[in-house]
Formats: structure tokens, sequence, C-alpha cells
């Protein structure tokens, strides 16, 4: 890798640690399973809190899977953050 590719890579990791801050997300959350990326600021607030009824409602609306594996799903990936 050029120097300028390293100084522009470090750059944009920065920018992207400040944004994680500014919103108030948890960055571990990205790897906590395929799709994290695509759910919305609300769902990883209702991860917070701890409200499970409210994330599997917006994991349900976001990626239109059923009660179950939407209550599956939410749970798991409450489990490992």
């Amino acid at each position: 890798m050029y120097a300028d590719e390293v100084s522009r890579l470090a750059r944009l990791e920065r920018q992207v640690a400040f944004l994680y801050r500014h919103f108030g997300l948890d960055p571990q959350l990205a790897d906590a399973f395929p799709g994290a990326a695509n759910m919305p600021p609300e769902f990883t607030q209702a991860l917070q809190q701890h409200n499970l009824i409210a994330a599997i409602k917006i994991y349900r609306e976001v990626t239109g899977a059923g009660l179950a594996e939407a209550k599956d799903a939410v749970e798991r990936i409450a489990r490992s953050v």
C-alpha cells in the first residue's frame, strides 16, 4: 500500500469512528450479524436499552422476517453485544 493510501485509509477510519460516537452507535454491532449496517439507529438504541420488543419490531419492519425468526435473530444479536 502506498503512503497516500495509508493516509487516506487512516483518515477514513477516523471519520467513521467520529460518526459512531456522534450518533451514539456501538461499532461492534456492525460485526454482530450480517446486515447490521442496514438497521436504523433506533434498532441500536432499542438493544442498548434492552428493549427487545422494540428491536424485534424494527427488525421485522426492515427485513420482512416473521415474528419467530425476528425474535431468534434479535435475541442472538443481544447476546453477542
